[in-house]
Formats: C-alpha cells, sequence, structure tokens
C-alpha cells in the first residue's frame, strides 16, 4: 500500500497510537534503567521515548508488516534491565569508577546495535521462517517470567520503597509503604481495568495514567504539599531533557573505547542474539496479528530489514530496542491506520511531546507508571498456554512453561531461552523415540499387488504369501528409533522376502543408514530378499537419503536391481519370485496357456472349446506396444496365453500416466466391452512381448445367437472371476482398514 494512500485514516490512527505508546516507553524505559537507581530515571524514560522516535519512524518506513507499530516492549526492556544488571556485577567495569555507568550504557547500546544487524542477517537468509520454528512452550514461559520480573519490580514504586529497601522489610515491618503511591497505584490500576470493560476503544493506559496523574496532584495539594516538589521527588519521573535525538552513542563509544577491554565486547555476543531473536518473534507474531485484521499478508524477510535498521539506529541514538507491538498495533489498525504513515505519525507525535511538552511529562508518577506496568504485567501471562499444558497428554508441555518461568526469574533470560530449547528437544526426542518407526506391517497372502494373475497363481500367493513382508515406516530413521526396527525385523527372518516401504520416511541418520546395512546382513544370510520402495521418487529428501545409503555402502549391499519406486512393483516382484520357485519347487514346466486352461473357459467340453476357438482371433504385441488407448471403442475381450499388459490411466495433473493394474497370462481384459459396450476408460500396454486371443463383440454376439449355452457358461465363469477378485479386494481393504 502506498504511502499517501490513506492519509486521513493514517493520521488518526498514528496519533490515537501515540497516547499509547509514550506511556509505555516511558515506564519501560524505566523498567530498563532500574539497576542504575533512581538518579537514571527520566534517563531511562527518554531512552524509551527514542525508541519510538527513531526506531518507530525507521521501522514503518522499510517494514514489512503496513500498519505495524514498533515500540518498546516488555521483553525488550527486560532484556536491557538484565544486561545492566550483569555489566554492573562486572568487578573490571567496577574498577572504572565514575566512567562505570557511561560505560555500561555504551555496551548495551553496543549490544542493541548488534542485534539490529542480527536481524538484517536474519531477513537477508530468510530467517523468518526459522523463528516461527521456536517451541510455543518456550516462548509462553519466557513471557511469563517477564511478567513476573516486571510485576515484583514494580511493587517497590507501588508502596513507595526506597531502593535499598526490600518486599521482605515491607512484610516484617522493618519498612513502611507509603499510603499516597498505593492510593496513585490502586486509581490507575482500577481506571484501567474499568476503563477496558466501559469503553474498550478507548486506551486503558491513558485512562490510568490521566487518573493516576490527577489523584497524583490533588493527594499533594490536600495531604502532602511535598510532592509537588520537583527537586529530589522519588516519586515522579523527574527533569526530562527537551532535546532531539541525535546518534550521540558513536562520539561517546569513541570516547569510552580505551576503557573497554576486549573480551567484554565478545561477552555481548549471546545478549545480542538473544535480544535479536526475542525481538524478531515479538514483532512477527504481531505481523500475523496485523495480517488478520487487515486481511494482506507481510512480508518476513522485509519486516525484519526494517526491524534491524530501525533498532540500529536507535542504538546510535541512546534508544531502547523495540519490536512490533500487538497493543499499539491493534489500536493503531482499529483506529483507521493502514500504511508506513501511520507509525511515521506515532513516532513524530511522541518527538512533539518530548520537545515541548516534556515539562508536563515529568510530573509523571513512579507509582502510576507502576500500576499500568502490573496490568501490563497481568495480561502478559498466558493463561491459556497453562491451561492446556495442565492436561495429560500435554504435561511435557507444562514442564518446560515452568522451567523457563522459573529461570528466567531467579537466573538469566538467556539461560532460560537455552534450557527451554534443550528440555523441548530432550522431550521431542523422547516422544519420538517411544513410537515406532513401523506403521503397518502386512503379508503377501492378505495384501496383493495389482497385477492381477490367474486363479492358481492366487492360490499360491494365498497358501505362501505370509512369506513376503511389508514394514510400512513412518517418521525418521535416527539413532533413536534404530534399536525398535531392527528387534521388529529380526522376529521375521524366515519371510522370503522383506520390503521396507519408506513412502512415509523423510530423514535418515547415519545410524539409520548402518542399522539398514546390519539388516541387509541378517537377510542375505538366510539367502532371502531385502526391497526397499519410494526411494526413486525424484523427491528432494528421497534424494537426500538415497545419496548417505549410497555413500554408507547400503544401496550396494542390497543391489540396484532391489530398489523400487513404489511398494506395489517391489511387491509385485516378491510375488513373481514366490511363484516361481512354488514351480521350481513342484518341478512344473513352464508353458503357453491352453484355451482350456483360462478360466473363463474351463467347464467346457472339447466339443464347445472348438466352437468358441472359431470365435476366436491370435495377436502378439511387442514389448511397449499399446493394446489399446482410452476413449477408443470397446470392441472386443482379450485372453492372455503368454506374457503380461498394464492398465494406464493419464493423470490430469501432468499428464503422466500411473498405472492401475497389471495382467498376467492366463488372465483376461477389456471384458467391459462386452458387458458395458462403454469406449475405453483406460490405456492398455503390453509390458513384455505378449500372446492373446481376442474375441470381437459382433463374435460375442453370434455365439450368444448360435450357441446361448456356451455363450452363458462364458459369462457366469467371467462373473465368478470378477467376484473373486472382488473377494481379494474386500480382504485387502479390510487388512489395510485394521
Amino acid at each position: 500500500m502506498k504511502l499517501l494512500s490513506n492519509v486521513k485514516g493514517d493520521l488518526t490512527g498514528g496519533i490515537t497510537t501515540s497516547v499509547i505508546s509514550l506511556p509505555l516507553a516511558i515506564a519501560f524505559g524505566v523498567v530498563a534503567f532500574a539497576p542504575l537507581g533512581e538518579a537514571y530515571v527520566a534517563q531511562g524514560a527518554l531512552t524509551g521515548l527514542y525508541g519510538v522516535i527513531v526506531a518507530g519512524i525507521l521501522t514503518s518506513l522499510f517494514g514489512g508488516t503496513p500498519g505495524q507499530i514498533a515500540v518498546p516492549t516488555a521483553p525488550m526492556s527486560v532484556m536491557v534491565t538484565s544486561i545492566i544488571a550483569a555489566l554492573l556485577k562486572d568487578p573490571e567495569l567496577a574498577a572504572l569508577g565514575n566512567q562505570q555507568v557511561a560505560v555500561i550504557l555504551v555496551l548495551v547500546s553496543l549490544t542493541i546495535f548488534f542485534a539490529g544487524v542480527l536481524q538484517l542477517v536474519m531477513g537477508a537468509v530468510g530467517g523468518g521462517r526459522l523463528v516461527k520454528y521456536i517451541p510455543y512452550p518456550v516462548i509462553a514461559g519466557f513471557m511469563n517470567g517477564i511478567a513476573i520480573i516486571i510485576f515484583l519490580g514494580q511493587l517497590k514504586p507501588l508502596f513507595g520503597l526506597a531502593k535499598e529497601s526490600s518486599l521482605i522489610s515491607l512484610l516484617s515491618g522493618d519498612a513502611a509503604f507509603r499510603p499516597e503511591t498505593v492510593l496513585v497505584g490502586g486509581v490507575t490500576i482500577v481506571a484501567m481495568l474499568v476503563s477496558r470493560k466501559v469503553r474498550p476503544s478507548v486506551p486503558s493506559a491513558l485512562v490510568g495514567l490521566l487518573c493516576g496523574v490527577a489523584t497524583f496532584v490533588l493527594v499533594g495539594m490536600v495531604f502532602n504539599p511535598s510532592l509537588l516538589i520537583l527537586e529530589n521527588n522519588p516519586f515522579i519521573i523527574g527533569v526530562i531533557p527537551s532535546a532531539f535525538p541525535t546518534p550521540k552513542q558513536i562520539p561517546k563509544l569513541l570516547e569510552v573505547l580505551p576503557l573497554i577491554p576486549f573480551n567484554k565486547l565478545t561477552t555481548l555476543v549471546v545478549p545480542a542474539i538473544t535480544l535479536s531473536v526475542l525481538a524478531s518473534i515479538d514483532t512477527l507474531l504481531t505481523s500475523v496479528v496485523t495480517d488478520m485484521v487487515t486481511k494482506s499478508k507481510h512480508n518476513s524477510t522485509k519486516e525484519l530489514f526494517g526491524q534491524g535498521l530501525g533498532n540500529m539506529a536507535s542504538a546510535a541514538c541512546a534508544g531502547l530496542p523495540v519490536a512490533g507491538s500487538t497493543v499499539a498495533t491493534l489500536v493503531n489498525v482499529n483506529a483507521g491506520g493502514r500504511t508506513p504513515l501511520s507509525g511515521v505519525v506515532n513516532s513524530v507525535t511522541v518527538l512533539l511531546v518530548v520537545l515541548f511538552l516534556g515539562n508536563l511529562v515529568q510530573w509523571i508518577p513512579m507509582a502510576a507508571l507502576a500500576g499500568i506496568l502490573l496490568v501490563t504485567a497481568v495480561s502478559m501471562v498466558e493463561a491459556e498456554s497453562i491451561n492446556l499444558s495442565l492436561k495429560k497428554s500435554a504435561l511435557g508441555n507444562l514442564l518446560v512453561i515452568v522451567a523457563v518461568t522459573a529461570i528466567t526469574v531467579a537466573v538469566d533470560l538467556i539461560v532460560a531461552v537455552v534450557v527451554g530449547l534443550i528440555i523441548t528437544a530432550f522431550l521431542f526426542i523422547k516422544e519420538q523415540i517411544s513410537r515406532s518407526i513401523v506403521h503397518r506391517v502386512y503379508t503377501g497372502n492378505l495384501i496383493h499387488s495389482k497385477k492381477v494373475r490367474s486363479k492358481e497363481a492366487m492360490q499360491v500367493l494365498e497358501r505362501q504369501g505370509h512369506l513376503i513382508k511389508v514394514y510400512e515406516l513412518k517418521g525418521s530413521l535416527f539413532f533413536g528409533t534404530c534399536d525398535k526396527l531392527l528387534t521388529e525385523i529380526e522376529k521375521h527372518l524366515d519371510a522370503l522376502c522383506i520390503i521396507l516401504d519408506l513412502k512415509r520416511v523423510h530423514t535418515i541418520d547415519l545410524t539409520g543408514a548402518q542399522l539398514l546395512k546390519q539388516i541387509v546382513d541378517r537377510v542375505h544370510e538366510k539367502e532371502h530378499f531385502l526391497l526397499l520402495s519410494h526411494l526413486n521418487t525424484g523427491d528432494e529428501d528421497k534424494e537426500r537419503m538415497r545419496k548417505l545409503l549410497h555413500d554408507v555402502g547400503v544401496i550396494h549391499a542390497i543391489g540396484e536391481d532391489f530398489i523400487f519406486s513404489d511398494t506395489d512393483h517391489a511387491l509385485e516382484w516378491a510375488e513373481d519370485t514366490l511363484i516361481q520357485r512354488e514351480i521350481e519347487e513342484a518341478k512344473v514346466k513352464r508353458e503357453r496357456v491352453a484355451l482350456g486352461n483360462l478360466g473363463m473357459f474351463r467347464d467346457l467340453t472339447k466339443k464347445q472349446l472348438e466352437v468358441v476357438r472359431r470365435h476366436m482371433r491370435p495377436h502378439r504385441f511387442k514389448k511397449s506396444e499399446i493394446v489399446f488407448r482410452e476413449g477408443e471403442p470397446g470392441d472386443r475381450i482379450y485372453f492372455i496365453i503368454s506374457g503380461e499388459v498394464s492398465v494406464l490411466a493419464s493423470l490430469a495433473q501432468n499428464g503422466r500416466a500411473r498405472r492401475l493394474a497389471t495382467f498376467a497370462e492366463g488372465v483376461f481384459f477389456g471384458d467391459m466391452a462386452i458387458l458395458e459396450g462403454q469406449p475405453r476408460s483406460a490405456t492398455v500396454r503390453a509390458d513384455t512381448d505378449t500372446e492373446v486371443l481376442y474375441m470381437t463383440v459382433e463374435d460375442f454376439r453370434n455365439l450368444v445367437e448360435n450357441e446361448p449355452h456356451i455363450a452363458s457358461k462364458m459369462l457366469l465363469n467371467m462373473a465368478r472371476e470378477l467376484s473373486y477378485r472382488l473377494r481379494l479386494t474386500t480382504i485387502e481393504v479390510r487388512t489395510l482398514e485394521a
């Protein structure tokens, strides 16, 4: 959408959103600088405002989600708090004396800058897609932990406690709370909650802020005039410099660079990575919400580029890092904002407040900001995720949420994310191991290939088909699932042919490949056959699997002739092998099928067979020759004396032919010509040099007129044959559905 295509809506949306952005930026700025003490409250507030101004403009202009508003968010501010707190404990930096805080603030800006660079890199390499795969329980636990940190951190300003006091001292009675601050914070909280119910369209943070400020002034005028003194007042933000944001951190970096040990720069890498990932997650989640509301589709690559650029500029101007804010974005969109102009208007409005209304902002009570943040913290808790995780089937997710939440609060945000990912990975592996990779096992006496055989051949399969075992595998063949597969196959090494169906297997690791090699050796020791199917499909995953199996030597051990494009062809090969072995063991010489041995003519006398023979005509088809094509007139029925043919149907999607069935010697096909007289429904092609007898529809009609008794026997035998085929199909369906 063009920048000036929705000027009226963008102006309204941007100005309305600034009402949300202003108090949140100030509050999160104060939270970020809390470890530095009360002397840095005003600077923290200004840092949050600079983030909205500088990064907000750039993310709007260069981002990939029109209408999205980027401001400092809870995860960003708490992350900065964590970085500052960690740097304050560093003995090398503590030794710098008066320069300690200056160096720490430069290092924080460097961390934010590096995080912005990493967002640019993530956008360039398509990292937006990878960010989506961070497990939801980790995100939920992290957000819960941040909510608890913010909540606990705002209790001291709510009760008016000094920095050196603790909540424990308040509970023990060693420290007293200030009724004035509790009243201001309480009014702010109540006003926000009532506003959300009575007038949801009005920003509740603004209502709470105005009510809190009014209460603070009223209490100061009536009960405690000292609250209205600006100098050294710990209960208000204090004087905020009305300065235009400039890249002042660059000269400051050059000034303090000689004081910074090189090893301190390397310690910024992990926080920068964490900050960039969290900012990207926050932003892309907001982008998805924005898409749902605006019925559009964001560009994650462009969005990460805009976010990275914005955070780099914010760092240079001593601003906080920003991310897409769901609350601010929804306010903007609902107020009419649709293009990047709305984000620019939001930032410019906040800038005007900083430049011209700083004397009013400085009177905002800390207790009012505490009330706003307490409500924000409670709303951040992922209650739904906890409710879902309490279900028996999702207790593992609850473990991740609780662990990440506890570590976030008690230890460190970065450690919490790492531990959460490790626990999630462990649970995932455990779940994969607990599942059997064997999806289904069936034998060749119950499930047959698409090759239609004579009744005698099918009877062989019914008797001996259990010597063909098909294992349908599903999932990943890796170190966690290999042992179960080997144990399962070892139970059935007496099978003549073992087929491993790899259709639903998408990955094989080195352990899995070595396992296949062991299986090949075990099967070949028995002088039996191992066949692999769905490995020659042209699929990218299958090609990668095939390359690994080739490099490890599995392909060579099995043999190229025993690797098939699908399970049906593998099953057909196994059936042919089993039938051939039965013939060899019976010492029966294989000959052309005589007319009287065809199932359709089995009950006829020699005299009747002679009559039928006069209505039959021989024909030979060479290998790959087309017998008939789909759509041609159905004018004859064929009886295979030797060889075999396949029935093919063209696929509309790509024009390729798919095999529906294969007919072997002793079988008839094309029977619909006699039964229906309709055009051919599929194409038939000779797979080998094939000899057939055929009868035309006209010949059959003559037979019906002149020899009705013979014709009726033929139709009865045809019905029996079709019924037998249907019965076998029914058995297969029941077996597959069991």
